[in-house]
């Protein structure tokens, strides 16, 4: 157990890097936990509509088209920690104004636009903190250990986030408006966790610039239509990525709507299957960490991705199969039972896949670029396919629609395969 989760081949750097890491992501497990309710929240809470859920979840990765923004005022800060300090509080501190939020204001559409903005503030992080969280555990981690120690990480934070999942499913049951407490209680939690993970050693190098701000931005722009240009295998790697992507942002407000209107759950039930998936996750977490160190990530996606296809067409299925049993007030159905050992397999690997899957595309001083290119054509989908997949749910039914998705997801996965025949490797560039 010492071995797994505390490393002995560790360097004084990384060993204080890896705890600093470690409580900091525990505390901000908190804030991840409750968050990860918010859909459900709006739907069932607000009484929000069908539409406006999709816009939810959209305020969620819009944010992410002003990730060039964000880079270029990343690269032009010579103080990354301060940047990073201001970036915490600026998008947890919106958090608290939930508690303006009553039974009185369910049904109001004021309020229902105004949790929407309160969301896309918190949605920030992302694009606005996550290429420096890479940028200060690439300098800490060796190359070799990199996978393995975010993984580890990773799976100590799943296990704070099952935790805090339970938790908030039980207290929104007890008081459907418990959130109005909760939100502003996990943004304190997710501050503290940002002072934490600034005692990570970070070396800072004087920026150079020669532009403008604004010239800047376009430069970055630039630079990532150059990197998709020149740098074939990461291409295909974004290429495969779009379809995936566009499927499963189509795909996952409909889930909130059809476990809400089309089975009744309650919180306790689909913090049950959200806990599901992530424990089954942890058990995987630390082996993918390994795997993905000593593998092709593009095969690393395809096995991602097939394992969400089947997640998704186990979820149709339930539209159409719908035994299931009770216990303790939770309603368990047989189908979602069974796709949420799919998604479990899913959560594990796109963990990595996602948070540091363009770090093995690059050198390490690459990696805020990388991730930029990544976010920003997360953004992209983002803008289109949550109001999409709506559309297509009023259209064509709940079964349909995870179907189409899962169809989708099909073209992500011919397209690394080619691209593994065609770029067999996928760093070459870098020789």
């Amino acid at each position: 157990m010492r071995s797994l989760f505390f490393p002995e081949d560790l360097n004084e750097r990384e060993k204080k890097a890896y705890r600093l890491h470690m409580i900091s992501e525990i505390l901000d497990a908190f804030s991840i936990g409750a968050v990860s309710l918010t859909e459900f929240v709006f739907l069932k809470s607000l009484d929000g509509s069908p539409y406006l859920v999709g816009v939810l979840f959209q305020a969620s990765v819009i944010v992410m088209l002003f990730s060039a923004v964000f880079n270029s005022l990343i690269i032009r800060t010579e103080n990354k920690k301060r940047l990073y300090l201001i970036s915490n509080w600026v998008t947890k501190m919106p958090l608290f104004m939930l508690i303006f939020f009553s039974g009185a204001t369910r049904g109001s559409l004021f309020f229902h636009y105004f949790f929407i903005g309160i969301y896309l503030s918190y949605s920030m992080t992302k694009p606005m903190m996550m290429p420096m969280v890479n940028m200060f555990i690439k300098q800490n981690y060796t190359g070799k250990n990199f996978g393995s120690l975010y993984s580890t990480v990773a799976t100590v934070k799943k296990l704070t986030v099952v935790i805090s999942v339970f938790a908030i499913g039980q207290l929104l049951d007890f008081d459907n408006f418990s959130f109005r407490y909760i939100y502003p209680a996990v943004a304190v939690l997710s501050i503290i966790s940002g002072y934490v993970f600034l005692m990570i050693p970070y070396e800072h190098k004087a920026p150079v610039i020669r532009k403008s701000f604004f010239r800047s931005v376009t430069g970055s722009f630039s630079n990532m239509f150059e990197v998709l240009k020149t740098n074939k295998p990461y291409r295909d790697f974004e290429a495969g990525f779009l379809f995936y992507g566009f499927a499963f942002m189509a795909a996952t407000p409909v889930m909130t709507i059809f476990f809400n209107d089309a089975l009744g759950l309650n919180y306790s039930s689909v913090a049950f299957y959200k806990n599901q998936g992530t424990l089954l996750s942890l058990l995987i977490l630390p082996f993918m960490g390994r795997y993905i160190d000593k593998t092709d990530p593009r095969k690393f996606a395809i096995i991602t991705f097939i394992a969400l296809m089947l997640f998704f067409v186990f979820i149709g299925i339930t539209d159409v199969w719908r035994a299931y049993f009770i216990i303790g007030g939770l309603q368990l159905y047989y189908s979602l039972l069974i796709a949420h050992l799919f998604q479990a397999v899913f959560f594990a690997m796109m963990l990595l896949l996602w948070n540091i899957g363009s770090s093995y595309f690059c050198r390490g001083e690459d990696v805020s670029t990388y991730q930029s290119v990544h976010i920003t054509l997360t953004g992209v989908r983002g803008a289109i396919a949550p109001l999409v997949g709506i559309g297509v749910f009023k259209s064509i039914g709940y079964m349909n629609t995870f179907f189409l998705s899962s169809f989708l997801i099909i073209f992500s996965i011919i397209i690394l395969y080619r691209s593994m025949k065609k770029h067999p490797d996928h760093n070459g560039h870098l020789a």
